[in-house]
């Protein structure tokens, strides 16, 4: 962000516009590699994204370089693209490969270790600023943004080595085709024998079925209504993400070693909320705590409005920033683990693809975010960015009788 903003003459709309162009064409990507994923194989979508991410590191690091917007709109585009392919196929594997009724955990371990892979870069980033000599220049921004790429590329060469091979659903078909290779009679006697135990009560009588929602049948109604909430929310994120650096360096007049810091921070929170909320999930339901972190983080934002607006010390404001940052971002393991266990096996390569809608609507917003900070503040656009957060918990509101934990 603050690369483009200096490159475009401190143009809020073009760090916009380059999000959406990213979120397009991961929209693009996403679908069609959902269905191959799960028409085929995940681990082959994977060999092919990692292709794409080579493309992509090395058009980001000659669009840096040169210093071409229209490149660097190219470089992010194969971002999109790379991130479609491979967000699909390694969300559906994941899931694959954990038994139901574990993911909430295993989906936790997964964020904490994400979140701490997202310090490297701005640990990365805050020594090599405050060597360069700690100032907003586009060559220093150049030099940061390569060796982040270069990090990148090992991350990439890691998703070659996945495989479907170990996936529960993989040593559930194999089991199975041993089993249909018996004799047909055995198989009819074993199903009489486990009909006449349930008709005497020896097993647990089956689940009701779900009750049908305004138009939605009754097993759409969880994933459909967790979907709306993500994309809401990924709307209210997008408005204000990107702009959150601009805000320091223009508005807190921050250097550039202290934003780092703050990206660094901000990750080492979400972990540790990351598994308070897996914690607290347990206890009082996953959707129960998704939305109570939510309106804290909200409270916070507002907390960092107000305390921006009547001056006081920027370590007010960045320390709200951290806690209202850390806790908004801390629940995706929550809402994606009652997303994987509410749809079949077979869909979830299709599901996860719906997440690209949400990096969709969160880059459309995005643009939309450029515009009012252009036009009316970035003081006003995180107010919106708030308000539209609230009304994305109201699908969340909608399910706490229905998801079981």
């Amino acid at each position: 962000s603050a690369f483009v903003y200096l490159l475009r003459n401190d143009d809020p709309e073009s760090v916009g516009f380059l999000t959406a162009v990213m979120g397009v064409a991961q929209l693009l990507a996403s679908f069609p590699s959902g269905m191959l994923a799960d028409m085929y194989r995940r681990d082959v979508m994977l060999k092919v994204g990692s292709l794409v991410g080579v493309a992509a590191i090395v058009s980001t690091i000659i669009a840096s370089f040169v210093e071409n917007f229209a490149f660097l709109g190219v470089a992010l585009a194969l971002w999109g693209v790379f991130t479609g392919i491979t967000n699909t196929s390694i969300s559906a594997l994941f899931a694959d490969s954990i038994p139901d009724g574990k993911r909430s955990h295993y989906f936790t371990q997964r964020m904490m270790f994400t979140k701490l892979g997202c310090t490297a870069g701005p640990t990365a980033s805050l020594i090599m600023f405050a060597v360069l000599g700690n100032n907003w220049t586009t060559k220093d921004c150049v030099t940061v943004m390569t060796f982040g790429q270069a990090i990148c590329f090992s991350g990439i060469i890691i998703l070659c080595f996945l495989s479907d091979k170990y996936t529960v659903g993989h040593i559930d078909s194999r089991e199975s085709k041993r089993e249909s290779s018996s004799d047909t009679k055995y198989s009819f006697i074993e199903k009489t024998t486990t009909q006449q135990t349930l008709k005497q009560g020896n097993e647990r009588p089956t689940e009701k079925k779900p009750k049908d929602f305004l138009c939605l049948p009754g097993q759409r109604v969880v994933p459909v209504l967790i979907v709306i909430s993500d994309v809401m929310a990924g709307c209210a994120a997008g408005m204000s993400t990107r702009y959150f650096t601009i805000f320091f360096m223009d508005n807190l007049k921050l250097s550039p070693s202290i934003v780092s810091l703050l990206g660094l921070l901000s990750p080492l929170g979400q972990m540790v909320l990351h598994k308070l909320a897996h914690i607290g999930g347990q206890k009082i339901g996953r959707c129960q705590m998704v939305v109570c972190f939510k309106w804290i983080g909200i409270f916070l934002m507002i907390a960092m409005i107000l305390s921006y607006r009547n001056q006081f010390h920027a370590s007010i404001v960045c320390i709200c920033y951290l806690l209202r940052t850390s806790f908004v971002n801390a629940t995706s393991n929550l809402t994606r683990s009652v997303l994987m266990d509410s749809v079949p096996r077979n869909e979830r390569g299709k599901w996860s693809a719906l997440e690209s809608v949400n990096m969709f609507s969160w880059s459309g917003s995005a643009a939309l975010g450029g515009f009012l900070v252009g036009s009316k503040g970035i003081i006003f656009n995180f107010y919106v960015t708030a308000t539209l957060q609230f009304v994305a918990t109201f699908p969340l509101l909608l399910l706490f009788k229905r998801v079981k934990d």
